[in-house]
């Protein structure tokens, strides 16, 4: 299914700069900022399009494991929605190998994960076994991947209504939860938006949300339905990599525009990345590119994905546009 030109270079847009005013994008887009309104709300209303805000969930922020659950056969649809529900389970994806589903998880540090969301995953009834692995450097999440609508001046004036974030180890304040829990379901949501729904002062509200931002403690990402994407397939990867070379592999990964994740981790597979891809076939090219230029690089599963019921606290429906509900 394919949506409007119109469409997808504002998302395209909203994927470089997901904060950015009508005002600015319709300069750079050439449309007037009401009609872009208009159009994003529409997108919004029909469930194709979203802009969210999560915890980045760097290491030296956050904690982030990647699960594998295997669950009893009799049991699969109770473990999906008991494990959706529960909040530090961002994202929950049916799985085509050796697990049922693979689970990335977020927590505030490793003795909330250890202490907290692993023993409610574990005693979820009808889970059988679990495969942790903690992802120990953070190097692309699904706010890198990218249409391929704008022509390069475009993109390069969207990147510069941009800031790289300052990615700084932060203590994360109670104060910071009520308002990540907004920008969960709107990721453009306003300082004035967010202290309205959450009771905090305005300017309170506008400097948690500067500091959140620029330190990298939340990440903000443009969502496009799966079936919209032109990329239906979604495929995980994990790799061993050879001593020395994890930098190399994550920048020939991150030349890839739809690249969704790259994590160095804990486990026999020190390295998983995600990509969508227009066809099987694209599997092989991607190993065979990579195995030019990283030699050594152990490719120990790929594992394609059939259908996401949760990506960062969104619940998805088949098609992979979100039910309305957000898990926060």
């Amino acid at each position: 299914m394919e949506l409007p030109v119109e469409d997808l270079q504002l998302v395209h847009a909203l994927q470089i700069a997901p904060r950015a005013g009508w005002s600015e994008l319709g300069t750079i887009l050439g449309r007037h900022p009401a009609t872009l309104s208009a159009r994003w709300a529409r997108l919004r209303e029909d469930r194709m399009a979203w802009v969210l805000g999560h915890l980045s969930g760097r290491p030296e922020q956050h904690c982030t494991a990647f699960i594998d659950v295997v669950a009893d056969p009799a049991l699969i649809e109770e473990v999906q929605a008991d494990l959706c529900a529960i909040t530090e389970v961002l994202t929950v994806d049916d799985a085509t190998s050796t697990a049922d589903f693979r689970l990335t998880c977020l927590a505030a540090d490793w003795l909330d994960m250890a202490r907290k969301v692993l023993p409610r995953i574990r005693g979820t009834r009808g889970v059988q076994r679990t495969k942790v692995s903690l992802c120990t450097k953070l190097y692309a999440t699904g706010n890198a991947w990218r249409l391929d609508v704008l022509s390069p001046a475009q993109q390069a004036q969207l990147q510069r209504l941009t800031h790289p974030p300052l990615a700084q180890p932060t203590i994360i304040p109670d104060t910071f939860w009520p308002m990540l829990r907004v920008l969960m379901h709107d990721g453009r949501a306003t300082a004035a938006e967010i202290a309205q729904a959450t009771g905090q002062h305005p300017s309170t509200t506008g400097r948690f949300l500067k500091v959140a931002l620029e330190t990298g403690m939340v990440t903000l990402r443009c969502e496009l339905a799966s079936h919209y994407t032109g990329y239906p397939l979604t495929v995980q990867w994990f790799a061993k990599v050879p001593a020395g070379t994890a930098d190399t592999v994550a920048a020939f990964l991150m030349e890839q525009r739809t690249l969704r994740l790259c994590a160095s981790t804990t486990g026999a597979a020190n390295m998983t990345f995600m990509m969508q891809l227009r066809t099987p076939a694209d599997i092989a090219d991607v190993e065979a590119r990579l195995a030019v230029r990283v030699p050594g690089v152990e490719i120990i599963e790929a594992c394609v994905g059939v259908h996401a019921f949760k990506r960062m606290g969104w619940m998805l429906d088949p098609e992979g546009r979100p039910t309305g509900e957000v898990v926060t």
